[in-house]
């Protein structure tokens, strides 16, 4: 048995948020953060061209998702393993070693860009760009990796009021600098560096909270074996950076696709990409919800996992997903009844063809998130690559049908082909995780098709929620049980620890 040393209570550290104050705080920190970004989005339409817009898009959409790609996988492993680990008194050994593997991956990357950023110019932009704007984009993947494990981290360690806080102040040092540089006249390469000093302001509330309470994790008197811990760490590694892969290249291909096959030249090209970003302002909101919530909900369910609550897991977890369809699809009703009025005077009537899209938009944004909190069933029970395995035949078909529609249809035709693969994508997920016990029954069919009532009409979509919701027994029921089970289960319990 391994010799772990004890701390008192008084040396203890990391006493972990409970789920129901964590989902509290950041909730609250999602409202205020995702309305300073709508507001940012906003005056950057306002500030910038529409090619500019869609540059902008780009560089910010590579920055974000290469970096776990680039990584690979191995700082996603940390909200699954980082409570084992801490039992077993071997947290710094293992932190330490991925730190390292971290370090090296990042500085390989990075002096790639430097020499050659005629290529990554191309790559992201499809024509080479200034030195001065893809250094920077270098240098926004080095500030992103920074922020990313400091997140992780203290993610995994259930500090999920320093993680919200970490985001809050990401996003308002970032509206604050970014708004003010384009005011005052400043162009493309001096807002990604504004969005680098954002995020490494960010980071400092993370890194105190890690210092200060890394003296109190116990230390295990055994030694450490590396290697089973590679061997168990790897292979989900594996599956989190195909997964990471296949679902950073479905969420680019459409953009990417407009800019290669769409007719018309570069400036036109990325006009509609700006266009299909500003139909995107509002839906995305809602994925950056479900990634959040997503990020909550893994360290609790893989707890509740290796306690032998399986059937918990899958019963909570589906409940939730039934919450997050029916208010998804009903705040995304309300936002089209308001979206005309916001592109006609918010975005100056500058943006017609993105109003024009904004209902597939959201139906497919709504599935992305679905499968985005779905998703940790397969994660927390080891079974990740099935994920993947979803995600590379969503992409299979989104690429195909771009490759159909876009001569065809133009924009329009990338967003149908986006939109039927995300269908394909959500059915796949369904069905791999009712490979590994979780039910399929005529609750996840009602979910998964509730968004998809938008496409008839904001008000449509809105009767279909309230039928949804009073016209299901098993549903009725789960509100008085849901609610009972939350409140007893989701409370801080005496002497938690992360």
């Amino acid at each position: 048995m391994s010799d772990v040393s004890q701390k008192t209570d008084s040396e203890s550290s990391f006493v972990a948020d409970s789920l129901a104050i964590g989902m509290a705080v950041m909730l609250a920190m999602t409202v205020i953060q995702r309305g300073l970004g709508f507001f940012r989005g906003i005056w950057f339409c306002r500030l910038l061209d529409d090619a500019v817009v869609g540059q902008w898009s780009m560089a910010y959409d590579f920055i974000t998702m290469i970096t776990p790609v680039m990584l690979l996988g191995i700082p996603g492993t940390l909200p699954r393993y980082v409570e084992h680990y801490r039992v077993q008194g071997h947290l710094t050994p293992l932190v330490r070693r991925m730190l390292w593997v971290t370090i090296g991956l990042g500085t390989i990357f990075f002096v790639g860009i430097m020499l050659f950023p005629d290529f990554f110019g191309w790559l992201v932009f499809l024509q080479p760009q200034s030195m001065a704007l893809v250094y920077s984009i270098g240098a926004g993947v080095v500030a992103i990796v920074i922020f990313n494990f400091v997140y992780q981290m203290v993610s995994a360690l259930r500090q999920v009021r320093v993680a919200s806080i970490m985001q809050f102040v990401q996003s308002v040092s970032f509206t604050v600098i970014g708004i003010a540089w384009l005011t005052f006249g400043g162009g493309l390469t001096g807002l990604v560096y504004a969005f680098i000093a954002a995020t490494l302001i960010a980071t400092v509330p993370g890194l105190h909270t890690l210092v200060r309470g890394w003296a109190g994790l116990p230390v295990s008197q055994d030694s450490f074996d590396a290697l089973s811990m590679w061997r168990r760490l790897m292979p989900y590694a594996a599956a989190l950076w195909a997964m990471n892969l296949l679902s950073n290249v479905f969420a680019l291909s459409d953009r990417y696709m407009i800019l290669h096959m769409m007719p018309g030249d570069d400036t036109a090209t990325q006009a509609a990409v700006g266009q299909y970003h500003s139909g995107r302002i509002i839906p995305m909101l809602l994925i950056s919800l479900a990634t959040m919530i997503s990020g909550v909900l893994m360290p609790y369910l893989a707890a509740d996992w290796e306690a032998g609550r399986k059937e918990k897991v899958r019963e909570n977890l589906r409940r939730i997903l039934f919450a997050a369809s029916g208010f998804f699809t009903a705040g995304a009703a309300v936002a089209m009844v308001m979206s005309p009025w916001f592109f006609e005077v918010i975005l100056e009537n500058r943006y017609a063809a993105g109003l024009q899209l904004m209902p597939m938009t959201f139906v497919f944004c709504i599935w992305v998130s679905l499968a985005t909190i779905g998703q940790d069933y397969l994660w927390v029970a080891e079974k990740g690559k099935w994920v993947t395995v979803a995600i590379g035949v969503a992409l299979i078909v989104n690429v195909a049908l771009n490759y159909v529609l876009l001569p065809m249809l133009g924009l329009e035709g990338a967003v149908v082909a986006t939109l039927v693969a995300n269908g394909v994508m959500l059915g796949s997920l369904w069905l791999a995780m009712s490979r590994f016990g979780f039910r399929l029954d005529l609750t996840l069919l009602i979910l998964s098709v509730l968004p998809a009532t938008l496409l008839a009409g904001p008000w449509i979509g809105l009767a279909c929620v309230v039928i949804a919701c009073v016209g299901n027994v098993e549903i009725r029921g789960w509100c008085d049980e849901g609610a009972t089970y939350l409140i007893q289960r989701l409370r801080p319990q005496p002497g938690s620890a992360a």
